[in-house]
């Protein structure tokens, strides 16, 4: 018989990533805290790794976020697009990671600088199909000026990008390593191999 351990912990995680979205993520919204999204993205994070680590199985990623994507769909009242897209991706980036890496921590500090890296760019794509070009030349004057502050304002806008890109990136991956070590103890406290 299949163990059923690894899925029940999948939708455990799954049930405190939506929860936590559905919580603290509306609560942001509603108050218009600014990049509110990359918060939830280091809660999922820490959800995913952490469930990875007790659980190394693959697919339990796939199957947590599935889980926070229902929860998420079916107590907002509707479909909205972006925060689904959001939840979906970072699982499945974040189980590619792991799934590359054999569930060991290069997976954990690949998967965050996956999921860091991918809020801003389907940022950036969002307002491209919706607005225009126009909304991203303003994006490139926001981040240029934001640059700026610290000398740095001179740049292209591929430099402006890039430099963001690559901030994101490592931001998640030191955000995953860090929710590898947070994982570690949970393990330990549960009596796992440390």
């Amino acid at each position: 018989m299949r163990d059923p351990r690894p899925w029940t912990y999948a939708a455990l995680f799954g049930t405190l990533w939506g929860a936590a979205e559905l919580s603290l993520g509306t609560v942001l919204s509603l108050s218009k805290v600014p990049l509110y999204g990359l918060l939830m993205t280091l809660i999922g994070l820490l959800c995913l790794v952490t469930l990875r680590r007790l659980q190394p199985r693959a697919g339990v990623c796939a199957l947590a976020g599935a889980v926070a994507v229902f929860l998420k769909m079916f107590t907002i009242g509707g479909l909205y697009p972006g925060p689904l897209l959001g939840i979906a991706g970072e699982a499945l980036l974040v189980e590619l990671a792991f799934t590359l890496a054999l569930s060991r921590q290069p997976g954990a500090i690949l998967g965050g600088a996956l999921a860091m890296v991918a809020p801003p760019l389907e940022m950036l794509a969002t307002m491209r199909l919706l607005v225009g070009s126009e909304a991203t030349a303003g994006y490139v004057e926001a981040a240029r000026a934001l640059l700026g502050l610290v000398g740095l304002g001179g740049m292209s806008a591929l430099s402006v990008f890039s430099a963001l890109l690559a901030g994101a990136a490592v931001a998640g991956a030191v955000a995953g390593h860090l929710a590898w070590r947070v994982a570690g103890r949970v393990e330990r406290r549960l009596g796992g191999n440390p």
